[in-house]
């Protein structure tokens, strides 16, 4: 008698289908979690460039002041390129009246730079990076 169908040895594949089973369950969980650490990795990399701008931004209105609303070109350094900065500037001026005599002052002047969202590589374009004398 031959041992190749002998019914005490013959097996039924569970265990081959329950570790099939475990490598497709364990496959999904690794296929979220690439998925969840490329997200986080691209909001660190937003974050970054975010933080890159506004400090070129603040350090352009720290040593440009006022003089930047001359219409010079203002631009800052990104990991994408160097980009154009829009410059808006804004008189302020009030009438003052005190004892009866009224006086114009002109109040400071308000510098706003301002980067497009798509200039910096994230997000939506209708919402740009903002830095102002007035905060």
């Amino acid at each position: 008698m031959s041992t190749c169908f002998d019914p005490r040895r013959r097996q039924r594949g569970d265990m081959m289908l329950e570790a099939l089973v475990g490598v497709l369950i364990t496959s999904i969980i690794g296929a979220g979690l690439a998925h969840v650490a490329s997200r986080v990795l691209s909001g660190q990399r937003d974050a970054k460039v975010e933080n890159i701008a506004v400090e070129q931004l603040r350090a352009q209105l720290e040593s440009g002041g006022i003089s930047l609303c001359d219409g010079g070109a203002v631009t800052i350094r990104l990991p994408g390129g160097d980009k154009t900065v829009d410059v808006d500037c804004e008189v302020a001026a009030a009438n003052i009246t005190v004892a009866g005599i009224a006086r114009a002052v002109d109040a400071p002047q308000r510098v706003e730079l301002r980067v497009a969202a798509a200039d910096l590589g994230i997000g939506d374009e209708n919402a740009p990076l903002i830095v102002s004398s007035r905060q």
